[in-house]
C-alpha cells in the first residue's frame, strides 16, 4: 500500500492546476505545516515551497510535532523538490507560543499561480500549552480557535479558490473557522479539509452551523482513529482510511494509505477504537463542563510543576521532576483526583462484556470479569 511518500514520487512533475485540488495533496500541505518556516521569511520576499531545500540540506529544518521527526523531514524534501509543490507560494506565515495564557496556534497560506489557494492549520506541537489547549477543546473557546478565525478572515480574498484544512489539532480549527465564515469569503471556499481532527462541543459551537457548512467539508479518518473520534463532528462525507501503522499510531498521516492516487478506505473503523472511544465518551460526560476545567488546570498545572513546557521534558524527567508533579497531583481538587483515577476504572469494570459481544462474540456468552474489591 503507497504512502504520501511514494504519492508525490508519483505525482511531482504534475502542477496541482492540471488535476485540481487531491485529498492527498490537502494532507501534505497539512503535513508541510508542521514545519517551523520562519527561515523562508527572513529576507522579506515572498518564498515558495522548495526555497526551504537550503534548510534542509543545512540540518537546520525543525518539526514542530510531538515524536520522531524523521518521516516529515523526508515529506518536506519530496515536497519542495517537486514541481506539484516546490512552485507553491507560501505567504503570511504565523507561528504563536505562550504559556499563560496557554495558546499554541500556527498556520501558513500556499498559493499556486492559477489561483488556487489552501489555508494549513498546523496540529498540535510538542508544547504542554498546545497540549493543554487540546483538553480546553472539551469546555470553552481557546484562543487558537479565535486566532484562526481572525487569520481568516484577515487574509481570505474572495478573488481565489480557497481551501482550508488541519490535522488534528488543527483540523478542529478549520472547522471552528469554517462555521464561523460569512458572505464573500465562505462562498470562496471549495472544500473544507479535517484530517481525524477532533469536534467542538456544543457549548462553543451551535450545531446548526455545521450542518450550514456540511456540503462543502470532508472529514477523513484513519481506521483506528481516537483523536478524530472525540467530540464527532456529523459531517456527512467521512471517509476511513486504511494505515499502516498500529492502534494510536495511525493518527499520523504518513502512515495513511493511498491507492493509484486515491485514498486507500475502509469500510469501517477498527473495533478497538470505537470501544476506546465509547468509553471516552461515558467518562466525559458523567463530567461537568465547570468540572473538565478544573481538571484540565490542575493536570497541566502538575505536569508543569517540575518545570517543563514540553511533553518530551516530561519524558526525560528525574527523580526530583517526577516528585513535584506527584505532590502537586497529591493537592490537586477532589474532583481531579476522581477524574485520574475514574477513567481507567471505568474503561475496565464496565465493557469487557460489551466490548466481547457487541465487537468480537455477538452470538456467544463472554467469559465475565472477577469483581474488582471496591465494586458496588
Amino acid at each position: 500500500m503507497d504512502n504520501l511518500k511514494d504519492y508525490i514520487r508519483w505525482m511531482g512533475d504534475i502542477p496541482i492546476q492540471a488535476t485540481g485540488m487531491r485529498d492527498a495533496d490537502a494532507m501534505v500541505l497539512c503535513g508541510l505545516s508542521y514545519f517551523d518556516l520562519s527561515p523562508l521569511f527572513d529576507g522579506g520576499k515572498t518564498p515558495r515551497l522548495r526555497d526551504f531545500l537550503p534548510v534542509l540540506k543545512r540540518g537546520e529544518a525543525k518539526v514542530q510535532i510531538t515524536g520522531s521527526p524523521e518521516n516529515h523531514l523526508e515529506l518536506m524534501a519530496l515536497a519542495a523538490a517537486s514541481r506539484r509543490y516546490g512552485e507553491l507560494t507560501l505567504c503570511d506565515y504565523v507561528d504563536v507560543l505562550n504559556q499563560e495564557p496557554p495558546v499554541q496556534f500556527s498556520c501558513v497560506c500556499f498559493h499556486d499561480d492559477a489561483g488556487l489557494s489552501f489555508l494549513a492549520y498546523r496540529g498540535t506541537d510538542n508544547s504542554l500549552a498546545g497540549w493543554r489547549e487540546d483538553f480546553m477543546f472539551s469546555f470553552t473557546r481557546t484562543e487558537a480557535q479565535e486566532l484562526a478565525l481572525a487569520y481568516a478572515l484577515a487574509h481570505i480574498r474572495p478573488d481565489r479558490r480557497w481551501y482550508l484544512g488541519g490535522h488534528s489539532k488543527g483540523g478542529n480549527l478549520a472547522l471552528y473557522t469554517a462555521c464561523l465564515l460569512e458572505g464573500a469569503q465562505w462562498d470562496s471556499v471549495e472544500r473544507v479539509y479535517l484530517l481525524d481532527g477532533p469536534g467542538l462541543c456544543p457549548e462553543v459551537m451551535d450545531p446548526a452551523r455545521i450542518e450550514r457548512i456540511d456540503p462543502k467539508t470532508r472529514r477523513i479518518i484513519p481506521r483506528f482513529s481516537v483523536v478524530g473520534k472525540l467530540l464527532e463532528p456529523k459531517i456527512t462525507d467521512t471517509r476511513i482510511v486504511r494505515a499502516t501503522g498500529f492502534g494510536v499510531s495511525q493518527h499520523s498521516m504518513l502512515t495513511w494509505g493511498i491507492d493509484h492516487g486515491e485514498l486507500a478506505e475502509a469500510q469501517e473503523n477498527d473495533a478497538m477504537s470505537l470501544w476506546i472511544n465509547e468509553k471516552i465518551r461515558g467518562w466525559s460526560d458523567e463530567i461537568s463542563p465547570e468540572n473538565r476545567a478544573v481538571c484540565v488546570d490542575e493536570l497541566f498545572d502538575a505536569l508543569s510543576a517540575g518545570g517543563a513546557q514540553t511533553v518530551n521534558e516530561i519524558r526525560f524527567f528525574g527523580p526530583d521532576g517526577v516528585d513535584a508533579i506527584l505532590k502537586r497531583l497529591r493537592e490537586s481538587s477532589d474532583v481531579t483526583k476522581h477524574a485520574l483515577t475514574e477513567l481507567p476504572k471505568y474503561a475496565v469494570k464496565t465493557s469487557f462484556q460489551n466490548l466481547y459481544q457487541k465487537y468480537i462474540a455477538k452470538p456467544a456468552e463472554p467469559p465475565s470479569l472477577p469483581e474488582s474489591p471496591d465494586q458496588n
